[in-house]
């Protein structure tokens, strides 16, 4: 299951975008089952939290536990002068022990989508999935969605409005 990144580059345009984007190139493996954002809200909700709840580490591995997941995949990104660093952390559910660590660095801010792509990739060969199958199952982020991080920000926001208010409502958020 993936927890929500950790920004701390002050950037609001990361915010859940990075998630979505991380989501999108898991999902390609079929090594991978990524508990859906519907899931996760359905379960959060038995567990009396609000839906959308931001993701922390620890909430993410009580959920994960919940619903008999293997591991939890953290990501964050951080700047370094005009540089990004991104980091992907796998840990297991039920021991909180590491599993893997993953970090790429991106020299711009619209590099960090193939940032998001490259540490997927590595983080999908880490797990134990096949380089053949990697390389069959793997479209860059910026192929499969967008290059823009703005535009995959406002489909990021449309869904998690969807699935928390409904079709109408997300309508409504579309940046016009």
């Amino acid at each position: 299951m993936l927890a929500d990144f950790i920004n701390t580059t002050g950037d609001p345009v990361f915010d859940d975008t990075l998630k979505q984007g991380l989501r999108t190139q898991l999902e390609q493996s079929p090594f991978l089952n990524i508990l859906s954002d519907r899931k996760v809200d359905e379960e959060l909700k038995l567990m009396e939290h609000s839906n959308g709840e931001r993701l922390t580490a620890d909430l993410a591995r009580d959920l994960c536990q919940r619903v008999a997941s293997k591991a939890v995949l953290q990501g964050s990104i951080s700047r370094l002068g005009t540089h990004y660093i991104l980091g992907l952390n796998a840990f297991n559910c039920q021991t909180g022990d590491g599993l893997r660590n993953e970090q790429v660095e991106s020299d711009s801010r619209e590099g960090v989508l193939h940032g998001v792509s490259e540490s997927a990739k590595k983080m999908r060969r880490t797990l134990g999935e096949s380089l053949a199958s990697i390389q069959k199952y793997d479209v860059a982020l910026e192929q499969a969605t967008t290059a823009s991080l703005e535009a995959l920000k406002a489909y990021s926001l449309g869904m998690k409005t969807w699935r928390s208010k409904g079709e109408n409502a997300a309508f409504q958020e579309i940046p016009r």
